[in-house]
């Protein structure tokens, strides 16, 4: 990301630029579209929006996982990486908007996250997401990446409350005639603006605005002194901050986030019943299974689409075979380089399957898909890797026993 927020990572640009996902049923891999007239739900009530959500994460949160993740849980609220105001608006006037926004209706509940300083821009991007189809659009004010906060937006907008709420009352206007939520992610604090009052009062500012929905990374940022992990470790975790903020203004809803790493921690969060919502980041990547299998039975109270881990990756395989062979039908897989790095991409979300059992089907697979590729044509291998890869999980398994 440029100082001025217009230009994305080069691989985060080719994640959105992917393919998308599977339906309930595996889909073909071209499903990426914009949301139907038929296809659109109505905005959802304040009591509806899900209890649980996967944090928005670049080069994580990309399409292929969201289309693993719906292979584990229906219910819970999936983000897309945060994407610049400014390259969504870029994108419209180059003709490739929907290269960015379009996604698989499979993928919802799905927000949008955005980020940039300026009203105008942050209005006309959240316009385009919310006529794009997404079930909310939320507002950048936490990421303490220097790549961000050089292009004056994230977590340094916390020291300018009064641009927040210009932002978030400009991008409520742009989604009223679709009615889409607008909602805001932001820390306790930045730097030196890190006392309770400071952070009642920005709360204050941004809901004048008519935010009604904060989801509290409950730790502040030091920008400039701790990197982007720095940030997500260091600072303590102030849960009762988050707390006391849902007392403090029981006319609007909050949901934490920060430090959140198993769903039994989640269960016992929202069964306080003060906060209205529970976050999680890095460990519904990291151990998809622990947190996602069973989170739509645990926080929803329905029955989980995934009934074993195997059938997961068998699901998941199809789609990524899907994928491949699309991508291979319209040229853009033509050279072991190209295959290496969209099989990459696509392992990635099902790599971590077994984490939590054990890391071997990681290392294998991620190993294979390379070693397929060394000297190979062009052709899908993750089937073959994947394979591979439980074996020496069996094996492992069957050693510690």
């Amino acid at each position: 990301v440029g100082r001025k927020g217009r230009a994305l990572p080069g691989k985060a640009c080719r994640n959105l630029a992917m393919k998308d996902g599977p339906t309930n049923s595996l889909s073909k891999a071209g499903d990426l579209t914009r949301i139907s007239s038929a296809q659109r739900r109505p905005p959802w009530r304040k009591r509806e929006r899900p209890k649980l959500s996967v944090a928005p994460m670049m080069q994580w949160t990309d399409p292929h996982y969201r289309s693993f993740a719906r292979l584990l849980t229906r219910r819970t609220l999936l983000f897309t990486e945060m994407i610049p105001a400014a390259a969504i608006v870029d994108a419209k006037a180059e003709g490739a908007l929907e290269k960015i926004l379009a996604f698989n209706a499979s993928h919802r509940p799905l927000a949008i996250q955005i980020g940039g300083s300026s009203p105008e821009l942050m209005a006309q991007a959240a316009q385009f997401c919310a006529d794009a189809g997404f079930d909310e659009v939320n507002l950048n004010v936490g990421c303490p990446s220097s790549k961000v906060t050089t292009g004056g937006y994230g977590a340094c907008l916390m020291k300018s409350p009064k641009l927040v709420a210009e932002i978030a009352g400009a991008a409520l206007e742009a989604c009223r005639r679709r009615g889409i939520p607008v909602t805001v992610k932001h820390r306790l604090g930045v730097d030196e603006c890190d006392s309770w009052d400071e952070l009642v009062a920005f709360v204050e500012t941004v809901a004048a605005a008519g935010i009604t929905h904060f989801i509290v990374h409950a730790r502040k940022a030091l920008l400039g002194v701790l990197s982007c992990e720095g940030n997500r470790t260091i600072p303590p975790l102030k849960y009762d901050w988050v707390r006391s903020l849902a007392a403090t203004f029981p006319e609007f809803t909050f949901e934490l986030n920060g430090g959140v790493t198993s769903l039994v921690e989640a269960k016992q969060l929202l069964a306080e019943g003060v906060v209205a919502g529970v976050m999680i980041g890095r460990a519904a990547y990291q151990t998809p299974w622990a947190i996602l299998a069973t989170a739509d039975t645990d926080i929803f109270g329905v029955d989980s689409p995934a009934s074993s881990r195997q059938q997961v990756l068998e699901r998941y395989l199809d789609y990524a075979a899907a994928v491949f062979h699309s991508e291979q039908r319209l040229g853009k897989v033509s050279t072991s380089n190209s295959a290496l790095e969209l099989e990459e991409l696509l392992a990635a979300p099902a790599a971590n399957l077994f984490e939590d059992v054990s890391p071997v089907f990681r290392t294998v697979l991620l190993r294979e898909v390379v070693e397929a590729h060394r000297s190979s044509p062009p052709a899908f291998s993750l089937r073959r890797a994947a394979g591979l890869a439980m074996q020496a999980l069996d094996e492992k398994l069957s050693q510690a026993t």
